[in-house]
């Protein structure tokens, strides 16, 4: 069977021509979108000088998401500001929005898997690439389009719009005063220059392209006074805004370009501890030292995490671990990161994106970081059978309505516990008609429903995991589940799909369903019957719900 299979696929990438082949075999096709290179299931190939890769995990670390629907033998790809491409295998047109657009090459699919030309699909979701055919590698990056600024009430605000997710790395810096901000893997589409300020603390911004392989876009902020930041990411889009406001009373007019009075000792400076205290929808990291300290501030994604490297600093505990486990915290560790010369670095581990504001005063650095539940969201959990209706029974009578109920109940706990409100269907064993559980959902105002359940087949070497959906709205919301369950139990996904369910029919808000495991596969059985496993279902759950959430806009009326 193995040989066979490798014969199809020579057979194929003879016929699509594979650049890059050598006397050993053929050269290894990457794709690096935003610094994460893409794992691939089946190797990527090169066809007309384009990149042919499987759409599994492609899209993900440009914000997007991508299925393939075996109905019409279409793909459909959609990120955070709603754009959506629609593909066909064998067929070299697109549609982005609603416009046709012919493609170089049309997608394919080997075996189960889905290649589509991955250039011109990044670039409809507004994304640099460039393939280097010395490394067989196709390069991704999102790209800044605009850069606007506004000075109110003693505050300045810039906005930063960019076409995909971007991480930030901040510096601190004195002699003179000045904030660095520097937006990693992000291509600048804008002219480089200088805007004159003068006010709010700040003289001039400064934006250019600071380096090109890999993309980094630089802004650098003059200022006459030491100032706090604030960074936050838009929900709905992919823009950054980042607000400075002078701390104190600022500096005399006579004092600006002199050395700062509370300028680091040369010698360097200790960190005495790290805390952490819950502060209203906010939570205070608190980094104590024996002087001023000079820090940069780095944002990274998969996971979402912030680091603070503070420069020249010795961390007198040597180590610290503090677990948090709040609404957006997971949990903040500080240690020695280097010895020569000296750096401390904090990282602040996250359950999504959170706006941060950054200060400094009397031997304290502060980090209060949003930690607010994801207020106005109502999401229902709908636990599948019930009562009368034992669902699907395993190998040996294990019965699908128990093992839904459970991690059901273990999801709404979770997202109870980070002030998320949640209504169920069923708290209990008992009978719930079918058209009764998404009518609750509408009739209370759920903004999300989650139907929970486990597999069923015939044949009883079937198992794995998967999520339905019904419309577009969904499809986001499925794959984010999806990804969590595959990448938490480690059990085969069979991937995202689309079902006329009644309970995603009569919804009008993103609505999937989880079929978490096949109850009639005896591994899976035993898996469902562990409890430990359940609470990783439910986390995986409970996951996905929570990045959604996290992007997804709470309607109006709630």
């Amino acid at each position: 069977m193995k040989t066979a299979g490798a014969l199809v696929l020579a057979v194929l990438v003879s016929a699509v021509g594979l650049a890059g082949a050598t006397a050993g075999g053929a050269a290894t096709v990457r794709v690096i979108v935003n610094g994460v290179e893409v794992p691939q299931v089946v190797p990527a190939l090169v066809k007309n000088g384009q990149v042919l890769a499987p759409i599994s995990g492609l899209f993900e670390p440009m914000g997007a998401s991508a299925a393939y629907y075996e109905v019409d033998r279409s793909i459909i790809i959609t990120n955070r500001v709603r754009t959506t491409i629609v593909l066909r295998v064998n067929e070299t047109t697109a549609v982005v929005n609603g416009q046709a657009r012919s493609l170089p090459v049309a997608p394919i699919v080997i075996g189960d898997h889905v290649l589509v030309p991955a250039a011109p699909i990044f670039a409809a979701l507004g994304a640099w690439t460039k393939f280097e055919e010395a490394d067989q590698t196709l390069y991704v990056s999102s790209q800044i389009t605009g850069i606007t600024s506004q000075v109110e009430g003693g505050e300045m605000r810039l906005q930063v719009d960019a076409t995909g997710p971007i991480a930030t790395e901040t510096n601190v810096l004195t002699n003179p005063d000045r904030l660095v901000v520097d937006f990693l893997q992000a291509a600048l589409r804008t002219q480089a220059r200088e805007i004159p300020i003068n006010a709010a603390g700040v003289q001039r911004i400064r934006t250019a392209q600071f380096q090109v392989k890999p993309y980094v876009t630089r802004l650098v902020f003059d200022l006459s006074q030491p100032m706090e930041l604030q960074v936050t990411t838009a929900p709905k889009t992919y823009a950054i805004t980042i607000q400075l406001r002078p701390k104190g009373m600022g500096i005399p007019p006579s004092a600006i370009g002199q050395p700062p009075a509370s300028a680091p000792n040369a010698g360097g400076v200790k960190i005495m501890q790290v805390s952490f205290r819950p502060v209203g929808d906010m939570g205070r990291l608190a980094i104590d030292s024996t002087g001023p300290v000079q820090y940069k501030i780095r944002e990274f994604v998969f996971p979402d995490r912030l680091t603070i490297d503070i420069q020249d600093a010795i961390f007198i505990p040597v180590k610290q671990e503090l677990s948090i486990n709040s609404a957006s915290i997971l949990s903040v560790r500080a240690s020695q990161f280097q010895a020569s010369p000296p750096v401390v670095r904090v990282v602040v581990t996250l359950k999504r994106k959170a706006a941060y504001v950054v200060g400094q005063a009397n031997g304290q650095l502060t980090m209060d970081i949003t930690d607010g539940p994801l207020r106005g969201h109502l999401v229902a959990i709908d636990a599948g059978h019930g009562g009368s209706d034992p669902g699907a029974i395993g190998p040996t009578g294990l019965r699908e309505a128990d093992v839904v109920l459970d991690v059901a109940l273990r999801v709404r706990d979770l997202l109870a516990r980070d002030g998320i409100r949640v209504i169920m269907t069923r708290e209990t064993d008992v009978s719930v008609e079918l058209a009764d559980r998404p009518k609750t959902a509408r009739e209370r105002g759920a903004t999300i429903f989650v139907s929970i359940h486990a597999n069923a087949s015939t044949r009883a070497s079937v198992n794995g995991s998967e999520t339905y959906y019904l419309t577009a709205q969904s499809l986001v919301l499925a794959q984010m589940i999806q990804d969590e369950i595959g990448a938490l139990l480690g059990v085969p996904s069979r991937g995202i799909k689309t079902a006329n369910f009644l309970v995603l029919r009569d919804n009008d808000v993103p609505s999937v369903l989880v079929e978490t495991a096949f109850i009639t596969h005896a591994d899976d059985e035993a898996r469902l019957r562990d409890i430990e496993f359940r609470q990783r279902l439910a986390e995986a759950v409970y996951h996905g719900v929570t990045r959604f959430l996290a992007i997804y806009p709470v309607p109006a009326d709630h």
